[in-house]
C-alpha cells in the first residue's frame, strides 16, 4: 500500500503553486498546446486582414529575388521589413499581440509597440512576443522558411487563412 504525503500547512501555498505551473498531459497534449491552439484560432479569426497583409508582403519581397530562393538573409529581412512598414502592417502588430495574450488568458505587463522586444522581423517572418502573468506568448507569422545545407531562404506562398502561416508557442 502506497502512502500519500501531504504538504504541511506552511508548505501548502508552494504545493498549490507547483501544481498550477505543472503541465498536465492528456494523450500527449499539454495545457500549453491547448492554449496555443486557442491563441492561433483567435488570431486567425480576429486578424485575417493582418495575416493576409503579411502574406502579401512576403510575396512582394520574394518577387524581388532573381530565383525562387535567396542565400542572403539580409535580402529577405530588409526588403520584407520595408514592405511591412510602407503598408502599415507593422502598425497593426500591437493589436494582434493583445488579442493573442487575451486568448492565452493573460494580461500584458505594458503596452506593446511595433518594435523589439514585442515585434521582430526575421528571415522567416514577423514574430510577436510578450511576457505575461500566464507566461511567454510567441506568435510567428512566417511566409518564409529557412532551408539548410545549403542555407537559403524560401518563400512559402501561403495565404492568410492557411493554417501553416501562423505558429504559436505559450511557455509557462
Amino acid at each position: 500500500m502506497q502512502h500519500l504525503t501531504l504538504p504541511t500547512p506552511a508548505r501548502l501555498p508552494l504545493a498549490v503553486a507547483s501544481l498550477k505551473r505543472s503541465r498536465t498531459r492528456v494523450r500527449g497534449v499539454t495545457d500549453a498546446d491547448t492554449t496555443a491552439s486557442a491563441v492561433r484560432d483567435r488570431v486567425r479569426d480576429a486578424h485575417l486582414d493582418f495575416l493576409d497583409a503579411v502574406a502579401a508582403a512576403g510575396r512582394v519581397t520574394a518577387a524581388s529575388w532573381d530565383a525562387p530562393h535567396t542565400p542572403d538573409r539580409d535580402v529577405v529581412v530588409d526588403r520584407f521589413e520595408r514592405v511591412l512598414r510602407e503598408t502599415g502592417t507593422l502598425d497593426a502588430t500591437p493589436g494582434v499581440l493583445a488579442t493573442a495574450v487575451d486568448a492565452a488568458g493573460g494580461h500584458l505587463q505594458a503596452d506593446p509597440v511595433p518594435s523589439p522586444p514585442y515585434v521582430a522581423v526575421t528571415a522567416e517572418g514577423v514574430v510577436l512576443r510578450a511576457t505575461t502573468d500566464v507566461g511567454r506568448v510567441v506568435v510567428t507569422v512566417a511566409p518564409f522558411a529557412v532551408e539548410r545545407d545549403p542555407v537559403r531562404y524560401v518563400h512559402r506562398d501561403l495565404d492568410g487563412d492557411d493554417p501553416g502561416l501562423v505558429d504559436v508557442a505559450v511557455h509557462g
